[in-house]
């Protein structure tokens, strides 16, 4: 006898969905704006609209899905030009503005991606620095999420990215002026 099969849907059903979500989503806004670029002819630009679904592509599938979503909304702006009955004076003005299209959409890609993994970078900084962390009462040696135990400096310069800078504050400024004028004092009184 079969197992009942359980109500809740498992984690990779549901990365699964959320994909072909996303890919329904990319080419739906696609599809909407050719329809406009389409329906407003080649007097009217709608240049920026097909930026949306190369965005969206971008941040819900990567580098690759942004890629082809990019040569994909170049195809269909050339497609929509030339179904507008637009006439250029010279053939080869079509290909220079489908490349020249192409070329911002990827310029696009290549900057969401760059701006995704500078947020990503900032993150893992701010996170090596607040909630909670393992310290050693006995070395002070601060424990990290890879597994290692590192003195507090270290943390600091690995973990969170930090730049360290060796100075003296001015209590142990005073205390070592102190120490150094009673070693002067206590050596000629000897």
């Amino acid at each position: 006898m079969t197992e009942p099969r359980s109500p809740n849907i498992s984690s990779t059903e549901q990365l699964v969905r959320a994909h072909w979500r996303h890919v329904a989503g990319v080419m739906v806004t696609l599809a909407f704006s050719a329809y406009i670029d389409l329906a407003t002819g080649y007097e009217v630009s709608v240049f920026l609209l097909y930026m949306l679904p190369v965005a969206l592509a971008t941040r819900w599938m990567g580098i690759s899905g942004g890629v082809l979503t990019a040569m994909l909304a170049t195809a269909l702006w050339v497609w929509a030009d030339i179904q507008s009955g637009h006439r250029y004076s010279h053939a080869w003005f079509l290909y220079v503005n489908a490349a020249n299209r192409l070329a911002c959409f990827l310029l696009s890609v290549a900057v969401i991606r760059y701006v995704q993994a500078r947020r990503q970078a900032l993150l893992t900084r701010v996170q090596a620095l607040t909630g909670e962390m393992n310290v050693c009462n006995a070395c002070e040696r601060v424990g990290s999420a890879d597994g290692y135990w590192r003195p507090f400096e270290n943390y600091l310069i690995e973990v969170a990215q930090a730049d360290v800078h060796h100075k003296i504050c001015p209590d142990c400024a005073r205390r070592q002026y102190a120490r150094a004028s009673y070693r002067s004092h206590s050596g000629q009184t000897g």
